[in-house]
């Protein structure tokens, strides 16, 4: 069975698709998925968001974290509505992991 994998990862789209080999394909949603602009969207915000906790200069990389618990928060409730959602529309023969 092919997965569906949610992994926040500097700079890439936080969705993975996996194959039965466990090969990573793309970080993307599924191509039945892919005229979704809405839960697209919701998903580049998010890796917007996780983006932006990180310094990356000519100099200096490294992840500060959020500028408050509050926005923290925020983040991990969006993230969690966000998986839900793709869980409600999840294709036939992918399983939805969480890393």
């Amino acid at each position: 069975m092919s997965a569906i994998r949610i992994q926040l990862e500097y700079k890439c789209y936080p969705v993975w698709l996996y194959d039965d080999d466990g090969i990573v394909e793309d970080t993307a949603l599924p191509a039945e998925l892919s005229d979704d602009r809405e839960l697209e969207e919701r998903f580049r915000w998010i890796q917007e968001r996780f983006d932006a906790t990180y310094v990356d200069t000519p100099t200096e990389f490294y992840n500060r974290g959020f500028a408050t618990p509050e926005e923290e928060a925020a983040f991990r409730s969006d993230l969690a509505a966000a998986v839900a959602e793709l869980a409600e529309r999840c294709p036939e023969g992918y399983s939805l992991e969480l890393s």
